[in-house]
This record gives structure tokens, C-alpha cells and sequence, in this order.
């Protein structure tokens, strides 16, 4: 079984919203592959999407059993807590998260935005600085990150259900840049891709 090949199809089936496809793919390959904790992490992205966030956190837990400093895993499961609104459980994995990866602009700004929603607002702010000055490298270096357009017949939903969305209409830039769940290597070979002078449109290119 190509293992590679699967989880790559099914990552383009949850592009396309055919989640049915993606969780019986994903549900094989798993089969084969037990211990892959990306696969898991793309079946939890697929639970999520069809609304079974507690199956979605279950498979997230394990991702972190098999990969305890992997930085996203807690950042992924972070976001998955705050639409459960376990905020203060969201908040431990956005800490585990930066204290094992301090670069990850993403996660200061949505750590900061669940400390604001608590009203930790020097906390908070410490974050979103730290986010400010990490986007700031990231543009002194000639990369821009775009903002991505959300499905605007289900927003009102989503912002409902997780405070990180709800507060990021505030700040919108860090907490829709990266896609739920989306592999942190992934994220990477696409800031190498801006890098290289390639831009993806945004809205403020409209």
C-alpha cells in the first residue's frame, strides 16, 4: 500500500468537502499503518468537518501519545478544545505548543486570543506581540502570508463554535492563515514557496 499516495488523496478529497471518501480511505491506510500520526491528524480533520469533535480530540490525544514534542500536535488539538469551548485545556496546548516551537506566530496570536477571552489581558498581549514581531521577520524576508477566504455560508457557524474565530474577527490575520490541522512541514514548504516569489492571492489583493 502507498501509504504517501493515500494520505494525499485523501487530503484533496477533504479539500473538495468529500468527507465520506476521505474517512474510508483514511480508515484503510490507518489499517495498515496504525502508528501514522499523520494520518490520524487528517482523520481527526475529517471527524471535525463532520461534526464529531469529541471523536476528533480522540484521535488528536493519540497524536500526541505518539508524538510528545511535536509542536503541532498540541496546537492542533488546541484548536479542536476551543470549539469544545475547554478553553483552559486549549490554553495548556497553545503553551506546550510555543514552548516547543517559540516561532510559531500562529500559535502566540490564538494563545493570545483564548488569554483575551479570559481576560488574561497582559498575557494576552504579551502573545500578540510576539506574533507581531514573527510575521515582522517574516516580511522583512520578503514573505507575505495571505489571508484565506472562508466558506461564507458556514462562518457564522464556525465562529459560534470556536472562540479563536470568534475573537480573530479582531485579529484576522494569524488565526485564519493556516488551514485546521494543516501539517506543520506542509505549512513550511509553503513559506519557502513564497519565499521563492511566488504569491498566492489574497484579499487584500482583490
Amino acid at each position: 500500500m502507498d501509504v504517501a499516495k493515500n494520505w494525499s488523496i485523501a487530503q484533496n478529497y477533504i479539500k473538495e468537502g468529500k468527507f465520506e471518501e476521505a474517512l474510508a480511505l483514511l480508515d484503510k491506510t490507518i489499517e495498515f499503518d496504525a502508528n501514522n500520526a499523520n494520518l490520524i491528524s487528517e482523520r481527526a480533520v475529517v471527524y471535525f468537518h463532520l461534526e464529531d469533535k469529541q471523536r476528533a480530540l480522540k484521535e488528536l490525544d493519540y497524536c500526541v501519545l505518539l508524538e510528545p514534542s511535536n509542536p503541532y500536535r498540541y496546537s492542533s488539538r488546541a484548536y479542536v478544545k476551543a470549539a469544545l469551548k475547554d478553553i483552559k485545556g486549549a490554553i495548556a496546548d497553545y503553551e506546550k505548543c510555543v514552548q516547543l516551537d517559540p516561532e510559531d506566530a500562529i500559535a502566540h496570536n490564538n494563545l493570545g486570543l483564548l488569554l483575551e477571552s479570559l481576560g488574561r489581558m497582559e498575557q494576552a498581549k504579551r502573545n500578540f506581540n510576539r506574533a507581531d514581531e514573527l510575521e515582522g521577520v517574516l516580511k522583512e524576508r520578503g514573505i507575505d502570508l495571505p489571508e484565506v477566504e472562508e466558506d461564507r455560508s458556514s462562518s457564522d457557524q464556525k465562529t459560534s463554535e470556536n472562540p479563536v474565530a470568534k475573537e480573530g474577527a479582531s485579529r484576522n490575520t494569524w488565526s485564519i492563515v493556516k488551514g485546521t490541522f494543516t501539517d506543520k512541514n506542509l505549512f513550511k514548504e509553503y513559506l519557502q514557496f513564497l519565499k521563492n516569489g511566488l504569491k498566492i492571492k489574497g484579499k487584500k489583493d482583490e
